[in-house]
């Protein structure tokens, strides 16, 4: 299997993803559900727009991201950096809540109407991919991490 393959594969199966943002110079990690868009250029995810790292986004948008597929030896994963926003677009936030209903079994039912109300209390968030590669020690043992070619 490909890097580009197995890459893709592994922003599918994974489910929680750490995202380290900046915040007067100063990193930070959290860790949220995230959802890849179709093509792969970007992850998404749902956050409150008081918490550390929401605003954070607004104030320095580099960012970067990490998800673990297998932490027993050998290890595999994925590492990415890119810029990250708030999603305003309402087509784009009713695709991404779809993709949320479906891989956490409608967990974000009805967000779309509450964001649509103003009566939501999450905002989507963006990271748009700039790098990614490819940790995986099960199917390239002998290699570190492999840069993944962006289309």
């Amino acid at each position: 299997m490909t890097p580009k393959a197995l890459t893709e594969q592994y922003f599918a199966q994974g489910r929680v993803m750490q995202i380290a943002t900046l915040h007067s110079g100063s990193p930070r990690v959290n860790s949220v559900y995230y959802v890849v868009a179709d093509d792969q250029s970007a992850v998404y995810w749902m956050s409150e727009p008081q918490r550390r790292h929401s605003k954070d986004v607004l104030q320095d948008a580099h960012m970067a991201g990490a998800i673990a597929i297998k932490t027993d030896s050998p290890v595999a994963g994925l590492q990415f950096t890119g810029k990250g926003s708030v999603v305003q677009d309402q087509a784009k936030i009713q695709t991404i809540i779809a993709h949320y209903n479906q891989k956490y079994d409608d967990v974000a039912e009805g967000l779309f109407e509450r964001i649509q109300q103003g009566t939501n209390k999450h905002r989507i968030y963006e990271l748009a991919l700039e790098s990614v590669e490819l940790f995986d020690e099960l199917h390239f043992p002998a290699q570190g991490p492999l840069p993944v070619p962006r289309d």
